[in-house]
């Protein structure tokens, strides 16, 4: 008897929470409202996982802003910045480890204005396409190596004072294309959207690297990396589930 009546007081704040939160999304969905002419937005991107987290918040590696200059025409920016490490060790038959590998990937920025023209769609819905260029530099990825002169080293190529060091030259992109999706207004001030885009050109431009080592315990011996560049036409992407706020 007392078990259900715990049970009952825990269930009322959560019944009364679910109510509130479901009363809240009715009410949203009447007065949402597509932006109009002065007012801006700003987006995060979603990602779908598998397992207990469902849903997760992707920042802050690109962040998208609006300005809407007429009802159904809007000046866009994306910001996106990447940086990342990895680390990882080479253990002997004792599990010992004798050896670490550390992998910086270097501090990326991407900057992509671009321009929206909006269609008629429905109060909520608001479909749109348009087109951007897209600029992005990248610092160069690191990867330094400890009692081993090898850049994969295994058990058999490790010894004491030996060591590995790259570094990759910078990157430069550009990108132009064009994109369309939709916004879906489904409470005040607050949507969802999605897009696909299509890449018409794009270009990279990575410059020299180094690379020095010292291995089987001789001299030290340096090197460069060749530099490399590439361009491609045409191409798909896609830009995934975004949640955006009006302000």
């Amino acid at each position: 008897m007392k078990v259900l009546f715990l049970k009952s007081i825990i269930q009322t704040p959560m019944k009364k929470t679910l109510g509130l939160l479901f009363s809240f999304c009715l009410i949203g969905s009447a007065v949402a409202q597509k932006p109009i002419q002065g007012q801006r937005t700003a987006e995060v991107n979603l990602n779908f996982q598998t397992g207990v987290a469902a849903i997760s918040y992707n920042l802050p590696a690109e962040l998208r802003f609006r300005y809407f200059l007429k009802d159904n025409v809007s000046l866009r920016l994306r910001l996106g910045m990447r940086s990342n490490s990895s680390k990882y060790s080479v253990s002997n038959s004792q599990g010992t480890v004798i050896s670490e590998v550390v992998n910086h990937s270097g501090f990326g920025f991407s900057f992509a204005p671009g321009i929206e023209k909006h269609f008629v769609g429905t109060k909520k819905l608001s479909p749109f396409m348009g087109a951007q260029i897209g600029l992005s530099l990248n610092g160069g990825a690191r990867k330094d190596i400890s009692n081993s002169g090898y850049a994969n080293p295994t058990n058999n190529v490790v010894i004491d004072g030996d060591y590995y060091h790259s570094k990759s030259g910078y990157n430069f992109g550009l990108n132009l294309g064009g994109y369309m999706g939709a916004d879906y207004y489904f409470a005040e001030h607050i949507y969802l959207g999605a897009e696909f885009g299509i890449g018409i050109f794009g270009m990279s431009n990575t410059g020299e690297g180094t690379e020095k080592h010292v291995r089987l315990g001789a001299s030290e011996v340096n090197s460069k990396t060749l530099g490399s560049s590439s361009s491609n036409l045409f191409g798909v992407y896609t830009g995934g589930l975004r949640l955006g706020f009006v302000f």
